[in-house]
């Protein structure tokens, strides 16, 4: 009892003490957050903390400072407080800082000291919630689309839950992409509803593209593909799909900017990886900047944003706990449907702060919300936004949609920003070397399917066109060029094996379709087989016809195979004369069909005897010509050491570079130690009249072996290359690379990338990819005086003035990244490499082909180089036909710097589409003409829809594209 009393005594004691104490100082903090104050504006927080005691009783706070007079009052407190808030009068800290006085008066105590109120705008947050799209890598192919299919179903369903929440709070679901939309909508019709009208009411934000693709190996028109289910959506809800995201791919072709704009699509969000193979992609003050990027043509555009990298340190954070933790498991039913925890952390401020400090122009704040790629969504998102929100009016968090960003963005600040033309190189596009055989095989499925389009409108006039199956083949095209390849460890057998075995799967599946529809488009010009009834050669009698489905008239060499050939080694034309012809030593025949028609056909016959010929090819000691171009090649080294136009004697080969034209070189990863091949023999493969080929066999660190093909073709002025590697499946890092150093001073690069030419570093961003670079179809360099263009059919890397891409160290962005390049014309076609650690196979073995076309000329001329492109790219078509189609040209053009892209027919039947190109840097006119009379022609200015009419002839930009409709 005595020791309770005692206890109690002190206990009194102490607090007799406290009401005797006093405070004594105070601290002042100004929070960077506004709240509410009681006139309904917002209002700095100032955080005051009191020394000496607690503040208990009632005291005043008083606010002065220039134009600035404000007194709160503090309610007493029972308990007493250590620190109290007050909110600062408004407007007070937001435009610039400002120094004021703060005063407590606390009975007859009165402390006053003076604040420096550092600058904090008026802040909004944009959080843009959504699951990083990698179909593949983490899991296999179907068990992301399982868990992207119910995000897309959870992320409408809580959007409807927090509809009522106020402002920024409600939730918006972002797919990123269509694909995780288009597989829904196929999968389970019955969601359709639910997406329209989510859609409809902004639940549900549709992305502009298909997938993430490495655009910077499209073709003109593979482009145009990856918007075409949003644009379907867009016509079902009446929402607008303006947004090109593009997320963790470091980079974007410059190409893609008309292709936008004629897409109606308005703005790109570029949310890159934050550090992985990014080369310069962060740097030199792109982040957080956006700007209108200017396309090639000089007049589309697009408003472009990098916020910088798509995760951020709250929503990986608890990603780490919660989203990554289910990479890699195999039964999808085991994956939540939303990670819930009670928590997210928005706040921001420290970034925000760290901002203000750099004096960051804008007002905002772009912040991705992921928890990782591949994961369930974060369903404490809203909840965490509407509890910031009601708690303070600065910073605002909002979460959004990509388009809703960009509309504030251009509505505040549209007319302040900078323009910006250029290339946007990609970096990722080495990961293509790492299958180089998938890599060709998509290269030319992307050809094949575009001259399908065009032999169907061609040659098909009384059938409809296979809309769906042609659309069909362009989707497993384009998840071929999707950005991911193989699981996030290829090491591990189940999921590298069964990743990279669907992924195979796209390419081949691509193949297949678009030869199908390639084949039954030359259905109507063939003729009806007898089978064993009819003739051993078939029903064509040794008839041949040759379709050229390029908008220009041009030749090219037809290579039948045994079976076409049976008949005989002559050739006929549909006159009845002869044309050069040669069986080859594979059995082929082969023969040139000259100058068919644009866009038409030509008729040739297969006959009994041989070829008479009275001038042609010769070859003799590694040398050969053709009445245009001499070709030698070194018996040492292979490689080629004359390149020489026989009109004017010049050699277009610079042998003092690696020792000629197409070296091959072994690269070890990060060592700069390059190997030759060692020639093991020299052989003539073909003798002439029309073809002379020399085969170089060799031996080769990394692989079994190397065969390098050297054709010319009588009287034409380019060179034919073919070589062969048989790789060793290495798992050491390792390039193989051919050399091409050619004799020309001061030449300029010129690459043709989609819808556009490219100069090397002139037409590049600094954050751009300068270790390696990509082509369409062609490269040229050139000087006022020579030149040369360069095709490559199947490997779409190259190197630039040296062997410039040996970068395999790992995880991060180690490595030299290259800022500028100097003039060079020495050129490195990088065909296979093992350099990246994961998402792409570690080995590639087997044999693969890569086929060159070199052409030297005189001074640079666009059209003519991009037609030597696409004549290689898109050659001659022939199928064996014993009746002279005739085919006669849809259209026709008068101007030679325009070509026809693409010629299709509309799904309904009802019209067609004309895809017009400019190759040349200044405003050109050009006039169609139409054999038969059509209906209605139309440009259309936005997707294929028409626009107004034509009236003479059609201006194109430089550069330009012009798409038209023509009714029937």
């Amino acid at each position: 009892m005595k020791r309770v009393i005692l206890i109690q005594l002190i206990l009194f004691l102490v607090a007799i003490s406290g009401f005797s104490q006093d405070i004594t100082d105070i601290a002042y903090t100004v929070k960077p957050v506004y709240g509410y104050r009681k006139d309904g504006k917002p209002g700095r927080e100032l955080l005051i903390e009191f020394k000496g005691a607690r503040l208990k009783k009632s005291a005043v706070v008083r606010v002065s400072g220039p134009d600035v007079n404000e007194r709160t009052i503090l309610a007493a407190s029972v308990a007493g407080d250590s620190a109290r808030t007050v909110l600062l009068p408004s407007g007070l800290g937001v435009d610039k800082a400002a120094d004021i006085s703060v005063a407590l008066q606390y009975g007859s105590t009165l402390i006053e000291k003076k604040v420096h109120v550092p600058r904090m705008r008026h802040w909004t947050v944009f959080i843009y919630p959504h699951s990083h799209v990698d179909i593949g890598y983490t899991n296999t192919q179907k068990n992301v689309e399982i868990l992207h299919s119910k995000n897309v179903i959870e992320g409408i369903k809580l959007a409807k839950l927090t509809k009522d929440f106020p402002g920024g709070a409600k939730y918006k679901w972002n797919p990123e992409v269509s694909w995780p939309v288009e597989r829904l909508w196929n999968a389970q019709p019955q969601e359709r509803t639910n997406i329209i009208n989510a859609v409809k009411n902004n639940q549900l934000r549709l992305d502009a593209a298909y997938l993430h693709a490495n655009t910077s190996i499209a073709t003109d028109e593979e482009l145009f593909h990856n918007f075409r289910f949003s644009r379907y959506l867009q016509q079902q809800t009446g929402k607008k799909s303006d947004v090109f995201m593009q997320v963790d791919i470091p980079g974007i072709t410059w190409g893609l900017v008309p292709v936008m704009a004629q897409e109606g699509i308005r703005y790109v969000v570029s949310w890159i990886n934050g550090g992985d193979r990014v080369g310069n992609a962060h740097r030199f003050g792109i982040n957080g900047y956006p700007f209108w990027w200017i396309g090639p043509d000089g007049q589309s555009k697009v408003l472009f944003f990098q916020p910088g990298g798509y995760t951020n340190r709250h929503s990986v954070a608890k990603g780490g706990q919660t989203g990554r933790p289910w990479f890699g498991q195999r039964d999808a039913s085991k994956v939540p449907a939303v990670i819930k925890t009670g928590y997210s952390n928005v706040d921001f401020t420290a970034e925000l702060t760290n901002l203000e400090q750099e004096r960051y122009p804008y007002d905002f704040l772009a912040r991705s919300w992921t928890l990782w790629d591949n994961t369930p969504l974060d369903a404490d998102v809203p909840y965490a936004v509407k509890d910031w929100n009601a708690k303070y009016a600065y910073p605002r968090i909002v979460i959004t949609g990509a388009s809703e960003m960009m509309q504030h963005i251009e509505k505040k600040y549209g007319d302040q920003l900078p323009e910006v033309k250029g290339d946007y190189t990609e970096y990722w596009t080495d990961g293509l070397g790492t299958a180089a055989h998938l890599t060709a095989m998509n290269r030319n499925s992307k050809e094949l399917l575009t001259q399908a389009e065009k032999l169907w409108t061609m040659l098909n006039s009384q059938r409809s066109i296979p809309r769906d199956e042609l659309d069909e083949a362009w989707r497993y095209i384009a998840l071929g060029s999707e950005h991911t390849w193989s699981f996030e460890n290829p090491s591990e057998p189940f999921f590298q094996d069964a990743i990279f075995g669907v992924k195979s799967g796209y390419f081949n599946t691509a193949k297949e379709r678009a030869r199908e529809i390639y084949d039954a488009a030359l259905a109507p010009i063939t003729d009806k087989s007898n089978g064993g009834l009819g003739p051993l050669e078939g029903p064509a009698a040794g008839g041949v016809a040759v379709i050229n489905t390029n908008s220009w008239a041009h030749g090219g060499l037809v290579t039948l195979n045994k079976a076409e050939s049976i008949l005989g080694d002559r050739v006929i034309d549909e006159q009845g004369v002869e044309v050069p012809a040669q069986r080859l030593s594979t059995g082929e025949l082969v023969f040139w069909a000259n100058e068919v028609p644009a866009l038409g056909s030509r008729h040739y016959r297969v006959t009994k005897g041989k070829p008479d010929v009275k001038q042609g090819c010769s070859v003799e000691n590694y040398s050969m010509q053709n009445g245009k171009l001499k070709v030698a090649v070194d018996a040492g080294s292979g490689n080629i050491v004359q390149l020489i136009d026989l009109e004017t004697g010049y050699n277009y080969a610079d042998e003092k570079v690696n020792g000629g034209l197409n070296a091959f070189r072994w690269l070890p990863g990060n060592v700069d130690a390059p190997v030759a091949d060692s020639v093991t023999q020299i052989r003539v493969v073909e003798k002439g009249p029309l073809v002379v080929e020399l085969e170089v066999m060799s031996k080769g660190k990394g692989v079994r072996s190397v065969s390098r093909s050297v054709r010319l073709v009588w009287g034409q002025p380019w060179l034919d290359l073919s070589n062969k590697v048989d790789k060793l499946p290495l798992l050491e890092k390792d390039g193989i690379h051919f050399g091409f150093g050619f004799n020309i001073a001061g030449g300029r690069t010129r690459v043709d990338i989609p819808w556009g030419v490219v100069e090397v570093e002139k037409d590049q961003w600094p954050q751009a990819n300068r270790n390696w670079f990509t082509l369409q179809r062609w490269l040229d360099i050139s000087n006022d005086q020579v030149g040369v263009t360069w095709c490559s059919l199947d490997a779409p890397l190259f190197e630039y003035g040296k062997m410039s891409a040996n970068n395999a160290r790992g995880w991060g962005n180690g490595g030299h990244w290259i800022e500028k390049v100097e003039p060079s014309s020495t050129i490195y076609s990088w065909v296979m490499n093992n350099h990246w650690h994961t998402n792409f196979p570690l080995t590639q073995d087997g044999e693969t082909a890569f086929r060159y076309r070199i052409r030297p000329h005189g001074a640079f001329n666009a059209s003519v180089a991009n037609r030597f492109g696409m004549e290689q790219s898109q050659p001659l078509v022939h199928v064996a036909a014993n009746i002279d189609p005739k085919v006669r040209p849809f259209v026709q053009l008068d101007n030679n710097k325009v070509v026809v892209s693409i010629l299709k027919a509309t799904g309904d039947g009802k019209a067609f589409i004309i895809r017009l190109r400019s190759l040349s840097q200044k405003e050109e006119k050009v006039q169609l003409s139409f054999p038969k009379q059509p209906g209605i022609v139309q440009v259309c200015d936005v997707e294929e829809k028409p626009s107004r009419p034509v009236t003479g002839a059609i201006k194109m930009l430089p550069w330009g594209m012009t798409t038209i409709r023509v009714e029937l």
